[in-house]
C-alpha cells in the first residue's frame, strides 16, 4: 500500500462506508463482525493456552459454533493462519495483508489482530 496518506484515502478513513466494494472477495463480508470474532478467539485462546499452530483450526472451530457464515468463517481463517495473516513488517507497512487491511479501514474496523513473529532467542 502506498504510504502516504492523500486526501482520498484520509476522506475513506475519516468516513468508512458501510458497503461492500466489489474488487474482490475482502471487501465482500462484514469485517466488523469477523474482527469481533478474532478478538474474541484471541483472548478465548490465550486463556487456554492454545499454541500459535493450533490457533487457524481453533478460530474456525469457534466460527462455527458461533453460527458464522461461509465468508464470515473464510476471512477469521485468514487472520489466524500463519501464511496468511496479517503481518506488520518492523519498519512500516505489511509482509502480507495489505489489501485485507485496507477493507477493514474502508469499513471502519479500528481493531483486528494480528500475526506478530518474534524470533526465538
Amino acid at each position: 500500500m502506498p504510504s502516504g496518506m492523500g486526501w482520498r484515502r484520509w476522506v475513506r478513513q475519516a468516513l468508512p462506508r458501510r458497503t461492500a466494494r466489489t474488487c474482490c472477495w475482502y471487501h465482500g463480508g462484514d469485517w466488523h463482525a469477523v474482527s469481533a470474532m478474532a478478538l474474541d478467539v484471541l483472548n478465548r485462546a490465550w486463556a487456554q493456552g492454545i499454541a500459535a499452530e493450533d490457533m487457524e483450526e481453533f478460530a474456525v472451530a469457534h466460527a462455527a459454533a458461533a453460527g458464522a457464515d461461509r465468508w464470515q468463517s473464510e476471512a477469521l481463517a485468514t487472520l489466524f493462519s500463519v501464511s496468511d495473516a496479517i503481518q506488520p513488517a518492523s519498519e512500516s507497512g505489511y509482509v502480507n495483508g495489505q489489501h485485507r487491511s485496507q477493507a477493514m479501514l474502508e469499513a471502519g474496523v479500528r481493531r483486528t489482530v494480528v500475526l506478530w513473529i518474534v524470533p526465538a532467542t
